[in-house]
This record gives structure tokens, C-alpha cells and sequence, in this order.
């Protein structure tokens, strides 16, 4: 009888314990969701300050042409990432003991039931998702690089973007930096868990820890896009033809598509 209750007892115990982890996991899982939320708030924080400081020292005019480069560069990003809102971002200038201040905007344009337009302004840290923020938050980085004077050199390091937009959108925020790349002719680095990210990459790597040691290999055309590209990273020319028209394929498919053809 007495070893009944022990045994009952033990797996009481074993039940409490295994109901203690379970919720002990649940609040690391969360603890480390609101680091990681904590931690691009501080980024977009330390960015949009940076943007303050170069429209406080900046003459009237400059201040007029770095305002509207921004607010363009920053709409940009919005309307080809956000595709399913027409939004766009503005810069209100004001002073506060003769100092220069900006408030940043979200405006957001819907058609109401009686067909007129109607548009709606807020801040974008109280009125929008964390995946506004975020385009914003990647969006006012480059500008900031472009604009300040002495420009500034060297490549630009992106640490996991894009991690509150929605997964409908990555491609959008990937193909968005890629342009930027391109247009500026300047090195981006991008460190993600996101394929979509890495997919879009001239180069490449992934990094496995493997007893304590990182491993880093370069990635294959044909690892990154398995069904577009074949094991000897040449173009899948079957499924091209069959599944995408030569008009929607990608500008760096498109161009070795045609150089085969």
C-alpha cells in the first residue's frame, strides 16, 4: 500500500514538473520574441535619430531636398513591398526651442462606400503593424548612407530584416534591397534566417554549428532555387518554359535564360 502511494505520488510530482517546464519553455519562447522585438525597436530608434540630427544641421534648402529624398525613397519602399495598401510616408518639419524636429507619418489612401478617397495619417510606431516599422526602419538606412555628407563608404549590413513583415511580402523586401544594391553599385550584406533573403544574393553562405564550431559554406544556384536551377547550376530550361513566361521571370534569370535560348 505504501509503495501505491509513493508511486502515485512520484508521478504527481512527475506530471507538476513536466507541467512547470512546459510553461518555464513558453516564457523563454516569448522572452525571446520580445529581445528580438526590443532590439529593432532600439535599431529603428537609433536610425530615425540619425535622420533627426541630419536635418537639424543642414540649411533650410538641404533640409527642403533631404526631406523630400527621404519621403520618395521611403514611399518607394512602402508602395513595392506593401503591395496591397497605397501608402506613403511623410516628414513633418517643425521647431522646438529653435531646434529643427521631424514627426514621421504613415498615410494611408482608402476608397470608402461612397467611392471617394479617403486618407488616413498616424504614426507609424502607434497606428500601424510592426511590418510598417519595419519597411520604414530598412528603408530610412540606405537613405541615411546616401545622404549624409562626407558620404559614407563601405557596405551596408542588414541584420534579419524583414522580420515583422508578413511572410506574403519577403520577396518584395528582398527584391527592394536587391534594386537598392544594384542602383547604388554598393555591397549589401545581409545576415538572415530567411531564404528569401539568401536566395536573391549574388553569393551565398550558410553557417552550421556543429559541436561548438561554425561551419561556413557557399551556397549553389541549385541549393538556393532547386526548382528553377539544376545540380550543374545551369537553368532548368523544362521548367522555365512550362511554368514561367519569359516576361515574369526575374532580371538575372531573365538575362541567362536568354543568353541559352
Amino acid at each position: 500500500m505504501q509503495i501505491d502511494c509513493l508511486t502515485q505520488a512520484f508521478t504527481d510530482m512527475q506530471a507538476h514538473y513536466n507541467k512547470e517546464i512546459g510553461a518555464r519553455d513558453m516564457l523563454l519562447t516569448q522572452l525571446k520574441e520580445n529581445e528580438d522585438k526590443l532590439a529593432g525597436a532600439k535599431a529603428d530608434i537609433a536610425t530615425w535619430e540619425q535622420v533627426q540630427i541630419l536635418l537639424a544641421k543642414v540649411s533650410e534648402f538641404s533640409r527642403k531636398q533631404i526631406k523630400s529624398r527621404i519621403e520618395g525613397t521611403v514611399t518607394a519602399a512602402l508602395m513595392s513591398i506593401i503591395t496591397d495598401e497605397e501608402s506613403s510616408f511623410r516628414i513633418h518639419m517643425d521647431e522646438n526651442g529653435g531646434q529643427p524636429t521631424a514627426e514621421w507619418q504613415v498615410v494611408t489612401t482608402y476608397i470608402a462606400p461612397s467611392k471617394k478617397e479617403v486618407e488616413v495619417a498616424g504614426n507609424p510606431e502607434e497606428s500601424d503593424g510592426g511590418g510598417v516599422v519595419d519597411v520604414i526602419g530598412f528603408a530610412l538606412r540606405p537613405c541615411m548612407m546616401e545622404l549624409t555628407r562626407p558620404k559614407t563608404g563601405g557596405p551596408i549590413w542588414y541584420d534579419e530584416p524583414g522580420k515583422m513583415i508578413s511572410a506574403e511580402y519577403h520577396e518584395n523586401a528582398a527584391e527592394f534591397i536587391n534594386r537598392y544594391a544594384k542602383n547604388s553599385m554598393r555591397q549589401v550584406v545581409v545576415v538572415t534566417h530567411n531564404e528569401t533573403f539568401g536566395g536573391i544574393a549574388d553569393v551565398s553562405y550558410r553557417v552550421v554549428k556543429k559541436d561548438g564550431v561554425s561551419e561556413v559554406r557557399q551556397l549553389s544556384k541549385y541549393e538556393l532555387h532547386p526548382a528553377t536551377y539544376g545540380p550543374d547550376g545551369k537553368l532548368n530550361m523544362n521548367f522555365i518554359q512550362n511554368n514561367t513566361p519569359l516576361g515574369q521571370l526575374p532580371p538575372k534569370q531573365l538575362t541567362e535564360r536568354l543568353k541559352e535560348i
